[in-house]
């Protein structure tokens, strides 16, 4: 998987969780792997910074490092101005995080991603634990796998 591919697929795990789950949509972190794609719903993330960097360091552990996923992402629904929106944060081995953001239509889907952009480092905090966790991994090269986000196959499994 390209880095462009893993943005698809974070994009295409906000879908299926909004037509899944309906709103608000839990965070949920989405972990490509080579047989699938896991999306684990985080609905009961702590509020404070600390205590989710503490839940999202341990997951890192527990998934990404332990499972050796070169690569992950992160969707939520949050504020932007006075518009909700699903917020996709991704990032990958040797990649920074990059960010994109859809508002809900009138129908409740979403209207469209809006262009990505990189992650300031200093936004989202929580998230760091998951790529140090991704840069840590033996050098995977500049494929992740063999994922083809086209490959029209159901839904994405939910855990959690």
């Amino acid at each position: 998987m390209q880095f462009e591919e893993l943005r698809f697929v974070c994009q295409e795990a906000a879908s299926d969780l909004l037509r899944t789950r309906g709103r608000p949509l839990p965070p949920t972190i989405v972990l490509p792997g080579p047989e699938r794609t896991q999306l684990l719903t985080l609905p009961d993330l702590p509020g404070d910074d600390e205590a989710r960097h503490a839940v999202i360091a341990q997951l890192a552990l527990d998934r990404v490092t332990t499972d050796r996923v070169p690569c992950w992402g992160f969707v939520a629904e949050a504020e932007v101005g006075d518009e909700d929106v699903v917020l996709v944060v991704y990032g990958a081995r040797r990649h920074a995080p990059e960010l994109t953001a859809s508002p809900f239509a009138q129908d409740g889907d979403l209207a469209g991603f809006v262009p990505a952009e990189q992650l300031d480092p200093t936004a989202l905090p929580f998230l760091h634990p998951l790529q140090h966790a991704v840069d840590a991994l033996p050098a995977a090269g500049d494929v992740f796998g063999d994922i083809d986000p086209k490959r029209g196959e159901g839904g994405l499994p939910i855990i959690g």
